[in-house]
C-alpha cells in the first residue's frame, strides 16, 4: 500500500510541475490510450466486422433457421443476423458457431442426407418393419427437400406414401399425396403438377399417375383413368414447348426494335398417331400355273369268221360261212387344259408422325418510341453530319411520315417472321399468320434513391469510432505543436530583475542579492559545516521548491511580495 502511495505522489508531483500546454497534452494522449484499449478489447472480442455467410450462402428453410437459432442461443451465441434465407456471424468466430450448430444437431440436410441417416445408424436390434418404416420416412423427407430445391417457387413441401395388400396377393394399392407451400400464396401451373407427380411416381416403383393428389391452393389429380389424358397432356405440353421455342426465335430476331412484345399461338393435328394402308387391284391377272393333257385312242373292230386254229384254215376246202358284217375301226383324240390365275394387287402402308403442326400465328407489339427514334435515324442517315458545317435541324415526326414509317416496319417484320414460319398449303389465307401494332410506352418514374443525410448517418453510425479517435489524435498534435512553439527560455535576467514588479512594503529589499550566483556560499561535501551568510535562490534550473523554502525561511517578506505580484500578473 505504501509503495502505491508512493507511486501516486510521485505521478501528481510529476503533473503538477508539468505546464499546462503538457497537461492538456497528457490527459489527451492518456484518453487515446484508453479509448484505443476499449476499441480493441471490443474488436477482440467480436472478431471485428468481418463478417461471413454460413454454409457458403446457401438457402435454408425457416424450419432450418429456427433449428440453428435455438441451438446457437444454447451455446449463448447470439451476434448472428439473418439476412433472408441465410445466416451471417463474425468470421472470426465461425469455426465456433459451426461446432455449435453440429452439437445442437442443427446441420442443414441435403439431398439424400435422411436416408443416409437411417442406413448408417440402423441398429441389428431393430425389427424389419420398423427399419422399412425408418427407411420410407426419410425417403419422403429426401423427395420433398428435392421438390423444395429444384422449384424456387415452392417454399416447403410435405411428401406422404402408403401403400396396402389385400390378402396374399402380390399386388398392392399404392397412394402418394404431395402438399405444397409456395411464395406469395401463387398457384402452381399444371406443367408443374404434372413434373412433381412424374418425379414423385418415378420414386416409388408402381406407382400410377392416378394414384398421385398434389395440394397447392386446392386438391388436383393430375392423371386419371381415361386412357386419352395422357395423350391429352402430351399434346399440351408440346403446344406449349413449340409456342416458346418460336416466341425466342421471334424476340432474338426482332431485337433492334427494342422492347417488344411478341406473342405466338401454334395449332398442333390433334391426331397422334396415323396409319394408312391401302390394296389395289390390277387389272389383268397373273398366270401362276398351266396344265394341258393330251390322250388319242384307235379301235379297229373285224367281221365274225371260221373257227380259229390250223385244221380249219388248212387247204382242204371246207365249207365257208358267210357273213354280212364288216370290219369296224374307230380313232378318238382328247385334250384337257388347266390354268391357275391370280389377280394382282398393290399394298401401301405410311405411317405419319402424331400431333403435327398446322398452323402458327405470331402477335408482335412495337413501342411507339421506336418509331420517334427511327425518324430521327433516318433523317441523320439522309442528312449526316459533316466535320466543319452546322449541324442541320431535324425536321418535326408529321402524321404522314408516322403512317408511311409504321406501314414499311409492319411490312419488313412480316417479311422476316413469316421467312421462319412453317408453310402452308397453298390458297388465300383469311387471318394473316403475322400480326404487327403498336403500344404506347410509358416512363415509369424511378424509385427516390437514399437521400445524403440518410447516407451520411448511416456513414457517422458505423465509422464514429475512428472519426472520434482521429480526432483524439489530431487535437493531440495541435497541443503538440503549440507545446513545441513555446519553448521555456534561458535568460534569467528578468527573475533576477523580479520582473520589474513593484514590491510594495518591501521595496527596499534587494532582490538582486538573492539570484547572485557569485556571491553564493556552498557548503563542503565532506563537511558538516553550512555556508556563512544568507542563503541565496539558484536560478540555474535547480530544484526551485527548495530554493524557495529557504528564502522563505530568510526573508518571508520578499518572498511574500515576489508571490503576490507574481500569482496577481497570472
Amino acid at each position: 500500500m505504501n509503495q502505491f502511495n508512493q507511486i501516486t505522489q510521485q505521478i501528481r508531483s510529476l503533473f503538477l510541475g508539468m505546464t499546462p500546454q503538457s497537461r492538456l497534452m497528457a490527459i489527451l494522449l492518456a484518453a487515446g490510450i484508453a479509448i484505443s484499449g476499449v476499441f480493441l478489447v471490443q474488436s477482440a472480442s467480436t472478431g471485428g466486422n468481418a463478417m461471413v455467410t454460413l454454409f457458403d450462402g446457401r438457402s435454408l428453410s425457416d424450419e432450418q433457421l429456427d433449428h440453428i437459432d435455438i441451438a446457437l442461443s444454447d451455446k449463448g451465441l447470439r451476434q448472428q443476423a439473418r439476412e433472408g434465407k441465410r445466416i451471417r456471424v463474425p468470421k472470426s468466430l465461425s469455426d465456433v458457431y459451426y461446432k455449435a450448430i453440429a452439437d445442437g444437431k442443427a446441420v442443414p440436410e441435403g439431398m439424400g442426407t435422411a436416408v443416409e441417416t437411417v442406413l448408417n445408424g440402423g441398429s441389428f436390434l431393430e425389427s424389419t418393419k420398423t427399419t422399412e418404416a425408418k427407411h420410407l420416412a426419410a425417403k419422403e423427407r429426401d423427395l420433398a427437400k428435392a421438390i423444395e430445391r429444384l422449384d424456387p417457387l415452392i417454399l416447403e413441401c410435405f411428401v406422404k406414401y402408403d401403400e396396402k395388400r389385400t390378402g396374399f396377393s402380390s399386388e398392392r394399392s399404392q397412394t402418394a399425396s404431395v402438399a405444397i407451400k409456395t411464395r406469395g400464396g401463387k398457384d402452381l401451373t399444371a406443367d408443374q403438377r404434372l413434373s412433381i407427380a412424374i418425379y414423385v411416381q418415378k420414386s416409388f416403383a408402381g406407382l400410377k399417375e392416378r394414384d398421385i393428389v398434389i395440394y397447392c391452393n386446392s386438391i388436383s389429380s393430375v392423371a386419371s383413368d381415361d386412357p386419352a389424358s395422357i395423350q391429352q397432356s402430351k399434346y399440351y405440353r408440346l403446344k406449349r414447348q413449340l409456342e416458346e421455342d418460336y416466341r425466342n426465335r421471334a424476340e432474338k430476331m426482332l431485337a433492334n426494335y427494342g422492347n417488344v412484345r411478341v406473342d405466338v399461338n401454334v395449332d398442333l393435328d390433334p391426331v397422334a398417331s396415323e396409319e394408312t394402308e391401302s390394296l389395289a387391284f390390277n387389272e389383268k391377272p397373273t398366270k401362276l400355273q398351266s396344265v394341258t393333257t393330251k390322250k388319242d385312242a384307235k379301235q379297229q373292230r373285224n367281221s365274225p369268221g371260221g373257227r380259229p386254229g390250223a385244221e380249219p384254215n388248212a387247204t382242204s376246202n371246207k365249207g365257208q360261212a358267210l357273213s354280212t358284217v364288216a370290219d369296224q375301226n374307230s380313232e378318238s383324240k382328247e385334250q384337257t387344259e388347266s390354268e391357275k390365275l391370280v389377280t394382282g394387287s398393290t399394298i401401301k402402308k405410311s405411317e405419319k408422325v402424331g400431333h403435327e403442326t398446322k398452323r402458327v400465328s405470331v402477335s408482335v407489339s412495337i413501342p411507339e418510341s421506336y418509331y420517334r427514334k427511327a425518324h430521327i435515324f433516318k433523317s441523320r442517315l439522309l442528312d449526316p453530319v459533316v466535320p466543319g458545317k452546322k449541324e442541320s435541324v431535324i425536321p418535326e415526326l408529321t402524321v404522314a411520315d408516322l403512317e408511311t414509317l409504321k406501314k414499311e416496319t409492319i411490312r419488313s417484320i412480316q417479311t422476316v417472321i413469316n421467312g421462319m414460319l412453317p408453310t402452308v398449303e397453298p390458297g388465300e389465307d383469311k387471318f394473316p399468320r403475322v400480326q404487327v401494332d403498336s403500344y404506347f410506352d410509358m416512363t415509369v418514374p424511378e424509385p427516390p434513391g437514399v437521400s445524403l443525410t440518410e447516407t451520411v448517418l448511416a456513414w457517422l453510425s458505423q465509422s464514429w469510432q475512428t472519426i472520434g479517435l482521429m480526432g483524439l489524435v489530431f487535437a493531440a498534435l495541435i497541443s503538440l505543436r503549440s507545446f513545441a512553439k513555446s519553448t521555456p527560455s534561458s535568460n534569467d535576467k528578468d527573475f533576477e530583475r523580479g520582473f520589474d514588479l513593484p514590491l510594495d512594503d518591501a521595496a527596499d529589499i534587494d532582490l538582486s542579492s538573492l539570484s547572485n550566483e557569485e556571491n553564493e556560499t556552498i557548503a563542503d561535501e565532506n563537511s558538516d559545516e553550512v555556508a556563512s551568510g544568507p542563503p541565496r535562490l539558484r536560478t540555474t534550473g535547480g530544484d526551485i521548491k527548495n530554493d524557495l523554502t529557504l528564502l522563505v525561511r530568510e526573508n518571508p517578506d520578499a518572498a511574500a511580495t515576489l508571490l503576490r505580484n507574481w500569482i496577481g500578473e497570472s
